[in-house]
Formats: structure tokens, C-alpha cells, sequence
């Protein structure tokens, strides 16, 4: 999976830049939209759900999350007219972090809505991780190869190098939570097919069809 980002080039964006890209693209997509998740602990600007969760407001935070969103709704039923929908594999180390016991809530919710998500055991994907190193937090958009990673550094500022060459930060495990939230676009300069890769990469090794 690394070496697909090594093909890539980068753009890094805000969150307010990032909704705005990708709710467009979307509007064009041409294939599935596979999601990864492996960093056991995240923050999430702008989620009232989680926001509530981080302050110590459980209840409210499970409240708001079981909210109902015609909006989201409506978003995947648009996805899978259009053939494609939002494919989450979502990986998990016990003992579960306090994060992830609120987002294991939360996308309970999500996939009431519309959202396809798995949930996978990350001693699963040991021996893989042992031989490529961690998971990273992808988004891959289609079949013609819009790859995102979401980041959340410690600091700003890691992502590009002088002359153009890019560092792309791992994302190793503790990463998350540390700073605001920065977002990245890759766009493959080559034919290979990243959601298949991907796809190739974590389904095929452990009986994941999706």
C-alpha cells in the first residue's frame, strides 16, 4: 500500500478545503469508496458527537449520535444510485481506547444510515503490518485512483519538502489527537487501480469481500 502512495502526488487541506473537495468529487465518482482505519485514537473537529465524548458528556454524545440524519441519509442512497457507496474497514486493538468505544457507538449509526462497515481484529493483519509496516488511514475514491490520508500531526508543516519532493508522516499508532487536523490528496499519476490494490492488500489475505 505504501509504495501506491510513493506513485501519488500531494496536496494537503484544511477541513473546511477538504469538505469542499470531497463532497464535489463525490458528485462524480465513478466506483466504490474504500475507507481504512487503524489509529485507535482520534480527535474530530467539528463533531458534535464526539466533542460531547471528549468533554466526559457520555450520554449526550450517544444522544447526538443517534440523532436522526435525513442528510446522510440521503448521501449514501445517492451513492448506490450511482453504484457506488462508502465501504469502511474500520481495524481494532484491544483493550478498546476510549475513542473507539464512542466511534464503535457512532458507527453503529452511520451504517443504520446507509454506511457499509466492516470491523476487524488488528491481530488480523499482524503478519501483513510485519512485512509493510501500518495500515495507513486511506480513503480511495473510485476506480481512477482520487487517494486520500487523513493526518493528524503533532505539528504543521511535514508535508512537502523544498524542490517538491513530499515526506508523507506515518501513521503510526499515537499519531492522532495531537494538533488540529490536516487532510491529504493523492492523485495517481499511473493506471494501477488503488481501490483494487487496496482491496488486493487487506480483503483477499483475510476472507474480506467487499
Amino acid at each position: 500500500m505504501r509504495d501506491l502512495l510513493s506513485l501519488a502526488t500531494g496536496k494537503r487541506l484544511d477541513l473546511a478545503e477538504y469538505d469542499v473537495d470531497f463532497y464535489a468529487t463525490v458528485e462524480a465518482v465513478d466506483g466504490p469508496i474504500l475507507k481504512t482505519e487503524r489509529i485507535q485514537t482520534f480527535r474530530e473537529p467539528g463533531s458534535p458527537s464526539c466533542e460531547a465524548y471528549a468533554e466526559g458528556r457520555w450520554r449526550e454524545a450517544l444522544r447526538i449520535a443517534a440523532e436522526p440524519n435525513p442528510e446522510l441519509v440521503r448521501f449514501f442512497r445517492q451513492l448506490e444510485e450511482r453504484g457506488s457507496g462508502l465501504r469502511r474497514l474500520r481495524i481494532v486493538e484491544p483493550p478498546l481506547t476510549p475513542y473507539l468505544i464512542w466511534e464503535l457507538h457512532f458507527l453503529r449509526y452511520r451504517a443504520d444510515a446507509g454506511e457499509q462497515i466492516r470491523v476487524l481484529d488488528a491481530s488480523l493483519v499482524g503478519e501483513m503490518e510485519e512485512e509493510r509496516g501500518t495500515v495507513p488511514e486511506l480513503m480511495v475514491i473510485g476506480v481512477r485512483g482520487q487517494v486520500r490520508r487523513k493526518r493528524y500531526p503533532r505539528r504543521s508543516g511535514q508535508v512537502r519538502r523544498p524542490g517538491g519532493s513530499r515526506r508523507l508522516p506515518s501513521a503510526g499508532h499515537g499519531a492522532a489527537g495531537q494538533g488540529r487536523a490536516v487532510r491529504l490528496v493523492l492523485r495517481s499519476r499511473g493506471r494501477r487501480d488503488p481501490a483494487a490494490s487496496i482491496r488486493r492488500s487487506v480483503a483477499a489475505r483475510r476472507d474480506l469481500t467487499w
